[in-house]
């Protein structure tokens, strides 16, 4: 019998010890870096979550473990129900895809936001599906995810990939929206990869994005260097993982293409970038980042645009930030949102281990779009009246 108080002293004080350690060392208010001027510091008044401490799921702050929930998450759960998927031939005869979730049926005229999704280097719609339900339940906005040629089940009728994407393909795929919805302000998310994809569209667009805002939740800045710098275990795994889901899938229509060997032999995620210039349809290696790489045009971005960071990730690792942090409060209207854990993408919070990230999407959008002018309805032509 006493030797059972030592014990119970020996679990208190461990419970103790851990709880100063997570209050100490985890919880933490994001560091801030922002352009200065009015836009911003209202934005920054109506989100909440900037300026609030992060608490991290306290069962699952660790960088790893929270990479290893958020994949296991995705394996389990069931695939969203998306309203459409289309598929759209590009000008040059490839195909991309739309995937839409309208919760509530929009019409041409409406002028209510759409939120634009742009998925992982080997995802599609599905791996997404987190925030757009997020998107949807609390905004109640029409998101489209923009999958690109190769991935998901879309057929490879042209034998060309490129698992950062096409800018050329994404201005076709928002023209299409934006034809359709011509009312309606255009929001941008790109969730890892999807962010590279993102910040080259709109460097290279300038100022005619036809996006209004954007967020790029975990990108890598300069890939020719970043793919380089992902810890050893996940390139390996990621590369293995890309020569899965693009080489051996879509085998019959790339195989014959120069080059497809050797990418086939990469060992690791820096090796198959490097190597995948032939199967991109560009001559050499130094050509495909010039044409795919966001850090060549990134500093031309002039759409506003929050920029999400952890410091512990293991895959668009720390120095890719700390290599871009001196330049990214020269772009207009951006906040480069820097915080202590969150791992890659995952930012879980709370007991359930929710996404604090996806939230944060949310209001910044909400308070992004409290700024935009309102489009004035045009009044109905009246009609000739009958003599």
């Amino acid at each position: 019998m006493c030797l059972a108080f030592p014990f119970v002293y020996l679990v208190l004080f461990l419970i103790f010890a851990f709880l100063v350690y997570y209050f100490i060392e985890v919880v933490e208010t994001p560091v801030l870096q922002f352009s200065e001027g009015d836009f911003i510091s209202r934005v920054i008044a109506n989100c909440p979550r900037l300026t609030e401490k992060y608490f991290p799921t306290f069962w699952c702050f660790n960088n790893h473990l929270m990479l290893a929930l958020l994949l296991f998450r995705e394996h389990r759960s069931q695939s969203f129900p998306y309203d459409k998927i289309e598929h759209l031939k590009m000008k040059d005869g490839g195909i991309t895809g739309l995937a839409w979730s309208d919760p509530k049926g929009k019409k041409k005229l409406d002028t209510d936001p759409i939120a634009i999704i742009f998925h992982t280097i080997s995802g599609d719609e599905q791996d997404v599906k987190s925030i757009v339900k997020v998107i949807g339940t609390q905004l109640g906005w029409v998101s489209v995810v923009c999958i690109r040629r190769g991935h998901g089940n879309l057929p490879l009728s042209k034998p060309q990939i490129n698992t950062m994407g096409s800018s050329s393909d994404l201005k076709e795929q928002l023209l299409y929206v934006k034809k359709r919805f011509p009312n309606s302000p255009l929001f941008g998310v790109g969730i890892s990869a999807g962010s590279g994809l993102l910040a080259r569209y709109l460097g290279e667009s300038g100022t005619k994005s036809l996006l209004d805002a954007a967020v790029a939740i975990s990108p890598a800045y300069d890939i020719e260097k970043a793919f380089h710098r992902v810890h050893p275990v996940y390139s390996k795994i990621m590369g293995q993982r890309l020569i899965n889901y693009f080489l051996k899938r879509h085998y019959e229509t790339l195989s014959s293409l120069g080059g497809f060997q050797e990418v086939l032999e990469s060992k690791n995620l820096g090796e198959f970038q490097d190597r995948l210039h032939n199967l991109s349809g560009f001559d050499d290696k130094e050509e495909y980042y010039r044409y795919s790489n966001p850090a060549v045009v990134m500093r031309n971005i002039k759409t506003p645009i929050m920029i999400l960071n952890a410091k512990d990730d293991p895959i668009c690792v720390n120095q890719n930030v700390l290599e871009n942090l001196h330049w990214l409060e020269t772009l207009p209207n951006s906040i480069h949102v820097y915080t202590k854990r969150g791992s890659h993408i995952a930012y879980f919070e709370g007991w359930k281990g929710t996404s604090w990230s996806d939230h944060l999407v949310c209001e910044y959008f909400k308070a992004v779009q409290w700024q935009l002018p309102k489009k004035k309805k045009k009044p109905k032509a009246k009609s000739a009246k009958k003599r």
